[in-house]
């Protein structure tokens, strides 16, 4: 992974296929010192006995030829690498919380990458998740919700072209409102 946006996707990406039907990102920035993300989903959850398995990267829990995850072992460290914080909670039933803090003005930081892009992926990724995106950098910010643009724009808007594109074009005027 070479952004944070792209960790933020993966981590996204992995709620949606615990069977999460909702899922909130929360994304906050602080310019020049600090970046963090929260994903909250009410997925499957994972046991307790193993969280900690989850860390390994020869382990996945996903149906493929090649046995090994690297996302969230390659958060943990990306994170952690730059001074900054990598935690995850679960409970089987109820979903899982997965945090991670950046210190950008450590030389290891991995830059933030195109987060209006990043959050376009998650949000028509899957039709029948309803995601919460509530993004701050400095004193400002911006959050929507699915349920908003499905009375906006109707239910088809994560497969229409033309309602993508203007998904696309708010998520961008909106990070630029906020200088990024």
């Amino acid at each position: 992974m070479r952004t944070i946006a792209d960790h933020i996707l993966d981590i996204c990406q992995n709620a949606v296929d615990a069977g999460a039907s909702q899922i909130k990102l929360s994304i906050e920035e602080i310019p020049g010192e600090r970046f963090s993300f929260v994903v909250e989903d009410n997925g499957k959850g994972i046991p307790e006995e193993k969280l900690k398995e989850i860390l390994d990267p020869f382990y996945t829990e996903k149906k493929k030829k090649v046995k090994f995850g690297l996302g969230l072992p390659m958060l943990k460290f990306a994170s952690e690498s730059t001074g900054g914080s990598f935690s995850i909670q679960s409970k089987p039933g109820v979903g899982t919380k997965v945090s991670a803090t950046f210190n950008l003005s450590n030389i290891d930081c991995q830059p933030v990458g195109d987060l209006a892009s990043a959050i376009f992926s998650a949000i028509t990724m899957e039709a029948g998740v309803n995601w919460q995106i509530v993004r701050v950098k400095g004193q400002n910010g911006y959050s929507l919700t699915t349920e908003e643009l499905k009375k906006i724009l109707g239910d088809d808007f994560y497969s229409n072209p033309m309602k993508m594109k203007k998904i696309m074009e708010l998520l961008n005027m909106m990070e630029n409102s906020l200088g990024g």
